[in-house]
Order: structure tokens, then sequence, then C-alpha cells
């Protein structure tokens, strides 16, 4: 099993993969850059894989590992696996800090972006449960805009901890969720 593999919890691991799955069975084969599928990964630490990077550099990295399974099925069009996950990063400062400019508004033929973000909003932006959503939505009518044939697959990891009975997670949940879906 590669590195990258086992160092992620089964849960997440089996999430990204099925979700890639998903999104690219042969009847949903979209618009390609280069003769390649475009897919954008973006988020925070846990979508940059920075400790697998760290321990294992010469390893498949996350790219790799979803390029690599997405090549094995045998009957989908190659692909292009873009991973511009940032440890610490957060919505508002992806936003702000003109890296959304330079690493995703031009960025041709995007077919898919995968967005993860919440933990580190949580501990960094100010009035989280007002200013998370409205971030979120902007940074999802940002990617509308510049890539309107985009799939776009909005997810957070709030809550996270739940399955410890972490308070703080069992309570945002709920309110995340709602939030979200009204805006």
């Amino acid at each position: 099993m590669p590195l990258f593999t086992a160092l992620l919890p089964g849960a997440n691991r089996g999430a990204w993969i099925a979700l890639v799955w998903l999104m690219l069975l042969p009847s949903l084969a979209r618009a390609e850059h280069e003769g390649e599928v475009q897919i954008l990964l973006l988020g925070d630490s846990a979508t940059e894989a920075s400790i697998p990077r760290k321990i294992a550099p010469q390893e498949a990295q996350f790219e790799d590992v979803v390029r690599i399974l997405l090549a094995a099925a045998g009957d989908l069009p190659p692909t292009n696996v873009i991973n511009s996950g940032l440890s610490g990063e957060f919505i508002r400062r992806l936003l702000d800090s003109g890296r959304y400019d330079r690493a995703v508004a031009k960025r041709p033929g995007l077919d898919y972006v995968f967005i993860r973000c919440g933990g580190n909003d949580f501990k960094k932006r100010e009035n989280f449960e007002v200013n998370f959503p409205k971030d979120y939505h902007e940074l999802l009518a940002g990617l509308r805009r510049d890539h309107p044939a985009a799939v776009l697959f909005p997810t957070t990891n709030i809550p996270w901890g739940t399955d410890l009975e972490d308070e703080t997670a069992k309570f945002l949940a709920p309110i995340m969720r709602e939030k979200l879906r009204r805006q």
C-alpha cells in the first residue's frame, strides 16, 4: 500500500476516492484541456497532505494516487489532478491573499473542483457562524464565474471530532448545515 494511502484515515480516504470515481463516470465526461480532464483540489493541510510529502516525498502523493486510481479504471480519459491545497488555508485568506486569482481563477479548462475547508476557518475567522457561510458562498460564486463548466464539490470537515463526542462539533454541525443550505 502506498505510504500516502496508508496515512489517510479510512473514512476520509474512502470519501475522496468515492467522490472522484463518481464524478468521472464515463457518462459524465466533460470538456477537456489538452486532452486531459482537469481536476482541481482546494483546501487546507488535509488536501495538501503535507505529512506524506515530508515523510516520503518520493512516493506517490495525494494527487498522484487520485490520477493513478482513475487511470486504473481503464475506460476513463486521462486526468490532470492539480493539488492546490495549502496548510493553514482558510477561505478568506485564499480570496484576500490573491492566491485564488493566481492559482485558480485563470487556470484553463477546469472540469471538476473539490473544495474541503472549515477547520482553519473555525480557528481563524472572526464571527465564524456568520462569516464562514458567506465566505464559502463567495468562493463558490467565484468558481462558478471563472469556471462555469466545472462541476463543484463543496465539502467541509465540520463537524470534526463528532466520533470523539466533541461538544463544539455537535453544536456547530446543524448550525453550519442550515446556514450553508440557506445561502
